[in-house]
């Protein structure tokens, strides 16, 4: 009868401590390391540091693609939530941050045209120039309001699709400012690929782009900025990163980008450090906060706009794609309790519920 009774607590414990639906995948533990290392990036506002008010958005990401509920992520008084909505007013200062923020605000459960008193999907959307036909002053910015408008239910101009597709470089890739004389480069291009899937662009200018990433991959399986870079052509955590997120949205398995016997995936994890950060590249191997950031959605085969695991609201209704070919197991998100977890909610009642009449028919 004790042990029954014991079963009972046991379950109900369950349902408690392991979020509705919670798969247990194979880089859970990896990430959260990664985890505690960004809570001691958060300042005593809630916000986190790094470069700009675009950090607290994208430690908001590897929150959500790691389960944590970022209204109760706190070092210290303020919960990542209240730094999202002190930095706000920064963010509605520019339509790429901005951006960041209607998909971090959906992401923390809350509503990104309210957020801090401001509505920041109004910004993006009136963040679009007809005379460039782009959200915002360069790709990167329009790349992520594409995203960020699907994320949140609203249309994007055909005209800003098929901008974005006219955008790309001859060799599939996509510039930071869409000037070929800048030329591609990783980071801007696995934006574009995402928010085009996010769209259903152009499937030739998709594989097209595919084929500029693979171009671009190192002999380690990661992948650099880009391999003409003034600053060198070695791996480093963030490129490596979105680049696994743009494969992993095209519906490719990171197996087929293999090198040596080592995916993209097990190039990500050689950055990270001791302390549970990650590194920008093997050398210098300081911590570093935006590596971290980016590092935790790609690890747990989360592309953005974050799908799957975004909340909608009453007023939302985001665009959920098909999860990605070949991704890792998702995490789901904090919304309705799962099948399974109800049973074991019942189970774990009832078997309470016999034990407590046994233990009073033995009294």
């Amino acid at each position: 009868m004790r042990r029954l009774w014991m079963l009972g607590v046991v379950l109900l414990a369950l349902v408690q401590v392991v979020p509705a639906g919670a798969q247990v995948g194979p880089n859970d533990a990896t990430a959260q390391k990664a985890i505690v290392y960004i809570r001691t990036q958060q300042a005593a506002d809630g916000s986190f540091a790094g470069f700009g008010a675009g950090s607290t958005a994208d430690a908001i990401y590897a929150l959500a693609a790691a389960n944590v509920n970022a209204a109760e992520f706190k070092n210290g008084g303020a919960s990542a939530v209240d730094g999202l909505v002190k930095a706000a007013p920064d963010a509605a200062k520019d339509v790429g941050v901005a951006a960041k923020f209607v998909m971090a605000a959906l992401l923390a459960s809350q509503e990104p045209r309210t957020l801090g008193g401001l509505d920041l999907v109004t910004v993006v959307e009136n963040g679009f120039d007809a005379a460039t036909e782009l959200y915002g002053k360069d790709v990167t910015a329009h790349a992520l309001s594409i995203l960020a408008l699907g994320a949140a239910g609203e249309p994007v101009r055909l005209a800003a699709t098929a901008k974005l597709e006219s955008l790309q470089l001859p060799d599939g890739g996509w510039s930071f400012d869409g000037a070929a004389a800048t030329g591609s480069d990783t980071n801007t291009t696995a934006l574009a690929i995402q928010a085009l899937i996010s769209v259903k662009g152009n499937a030739d200018v998709r594989g097209k782009a595919l084929g500029y990433l693979r171009a671009q991959q190192n002999a380690d399986a990661g992948f650099p900025y880009s391999q003409t870079s003034q600053f060198g052509n070695a791996s480093d955590a963030n490129s490596t990163a979105v680049s696994i997120q743009a494969i992993l949205a095209a519906g490719e398995p990171l197996s087929n980008w293999a090198k040596a016997g080592q995916t993209p995936l097990d190039r990500l994890l050689l950055f990270q450090n001791a302390s549970g950060a990650f590194r920008y590249q093997d050398t210098p191997p300081d911590d570093n906060q935006l590596a971290s950031y980016q590092a935790v959605p790609a690890m747990l085969g989360k592309t953005l706009p974050l799908e799957g695991i975004a909340i909608a609201l009453p007023s939302v209704e985001p665009v959920v794609p098909t999860p990605a070919v070949g991704s890792p197991g998702q995490l789901p998100g904090t919304g309705a309790t799962t099948v399974p977890a109800v049973l074991a909610l019942v189970a774990g009642v009832l078997i309470l519920v016999s034990g407590f009449a046994l233990r009073r028919r033995s009294i």
